[in-house]
């Protein structure tokens, strides 16, 4: 669902990049990649399948190192940084395909998130994520990988919430899930935003991450075809037949 009013917050960006080059081989999949994220707002990262918006979010956390460009959190350049340092800075990546630990039960899952920022774990912050999400709560004793896709999504948040994240990163968090499930999830990124945390979602779903977004950017082989409010990119008929699909 859209907020209830426009975001509107402080213009200083808590992420940007600029100039971004980035790949995987000779060529780069990423070319001149500009985009900013504000404090509190959601912004859609969209585009069709290779356009590279998953090489953009393995960038912006430090998974691949770009070979040109700048990369900005919270007024310290990263994009030199490993993984780890950029995660303690503040920057907390819910992957493609989720990830969780499969061996370990969901409460472990979720107590991992606080490694981030010191692993300092308080009982009370846990029991809060099991509140917001009531069927974590009903399998927290279970091992992770015996945990249904949608389940496993959930965690993955759950245990990227527990880091106290500045921004949160959300690389298609719909792969693979039934319809019923996505719509449940999306309600749970609408409420994260509407409490003011920071998020940059991808996913394949356009239409759906454009209901929760303030911002978006599309791109097409790696560079930014199109940006602007929701609104404007939704209403943009050309933009929705190219790129955005109507789902």
């Amino acid at each position: 669902r859209p907020r209830s009013a426009p975001w509107s917050g402080p213009a200083d960006a808590v992420l940007s990049a600029h100039g971004l080059r980035a790949g995987y081989g000779a060529a780069p999949v990423l070319d001149g990649i500009a985009l900013v994220v504000r404090p509190g707002e959601t912004v859609a990262l969209l585009g069709s399948n290779g356009a590279g918006k998953s090489t953009v979010m393995r960038s912006l956390a430090g998974l691949l190192r770009p070979v040109e460009g700048s990369v900005v959190l919270a007024d310290t350049p990263v994009a030199a940084l490993p993984a780890h340092r950029i995660a303690r800075l503040g920057l907390a990546l819910v992957p493609e395909g989720r990830q969780v630990f499969p061996e370990l039960t969901v409460v472990e899952n979720i107590r991992l998130g606080a490694w981030s920022r010191g692993g300092r774990v308080d009982p009370a912050e846990v029991e809060a994520l099991l509140d917001r999400f009531p069927r974590l709560r009903e399998r927290a004793g279970s091992r992770a990988g015996l945990l249904s896709g949608g389940e496993q999504q959930m965690l993955a948040i759950a245990r990227g919430m527990m880091a106290h994240p500045r921004i949160l990163l959300l690389d298609e968090p719909s792969l693979g899930l039934a319809p019923a499930i996505i719509n449940s999830l999306y309600a749970t990124v609408a409420e994260l935003r509407d409490q003011g945390t920071t998020i940059l979602i991808v996913d394949q779903m356009a239409a759906l991450a454009l209901t929760v977004a303030d911002r978006g950017y599309v791109l097409e082989q790696g560079r930014v075809a199109a940006e602007g409010t929701a609104a404007e990119l939704k209403a943009d008929e050309a933009l929705e037949a190219a790129y955005l699909g109507a789902a």
